[in-house]
């Protein structure tokens, strides 16, 4: 596990409609999508849990705009789901 990785699972927000406000405020136009195991390790064929890594610019990966209907349906089932977990990226600096 990168100390990238380790970083934004330590300090893991909620995905919630705030979060993804604040977000939009700061200038964060994107999220980038990373699957992972249970264990941290990258996938994305069937992944335990997604890490949504907020960034300014468009990056040559799996991403998804920041306001989109996926993201909204996401909120939206986040306590109803049993096989996979969606996590918003944070670092120590973003904790709150």
């Amino acid at each position: 596990m990168t100390n990238e990785i380790k970083n934004n699972f330590l300090y893991h927000r909620a995905l919630t409609a705030e979060a993804i406000h604040h977000l939009e405020e700061k200038g964060y136009k994107y999220l980038q999508v990373q699957g992972f195991t249970l264990d941290h390790h990258p996938e994305y064929v069937e992944p335990h849990y997604l890490m949504l890594v907020p960034v300014k610019e468009l990056p040559m990966d799996i991403y998804e705009p920041i306001n989109s209907e996926l993201v909204h349906e996401w909120i939206a089932n986040a306590a109803n789901t049993d096989s996979m977990e969606v996590f918003l990226a944070g670092n120590k600096a973003n904790s709150n």
